[in-house]
């Protein structure tokens, strides 16, 4: 057992139309521990989320999110517009 590494993923399923698919998302990343603060932690896990879906041919929405990072409505939205205001494309499904 490796306690020095952390890593850690996903299978979660989406309907995406009229098809079902699984996507394999990578929840926690050894990387991460060089990042200062929850905030920054959680808007660099949003992104990496979002860009795998989209590798894997499917947009995450808002509520994905909330289910998979623990996050409120709001505090996603926020991470967001941060992103945004900072130049990133930011691929979310009924997110403008």
């Amino acid at each position: 057992m490796n306690h020095g590494v952390m890593n850690g993923s996903l299978i979660y399923k989406i309907e995406d139309g009229q098809r079902l698919m699984s996507l394999n998302l990578t929840i926690c990343d050894e990387n991460e521990l060089k990042h200062k603060g929850l905030s920054e932690i959680r808007r660099n896990r949003l992104i990496r989320l979002l860009l795998e879906a989209k590798e894997q041919g499917c947009l995450l929405s808002y509520k994905d999110l909330k289910l998979i990072l623990l996050s409120s409505l709001a505090t996603l939205k926020r991470d967001v517009n941060y992103l945004r205001g900072q130049g990133m494309e930011i691929p979310i499904k009924n997110g403008k």
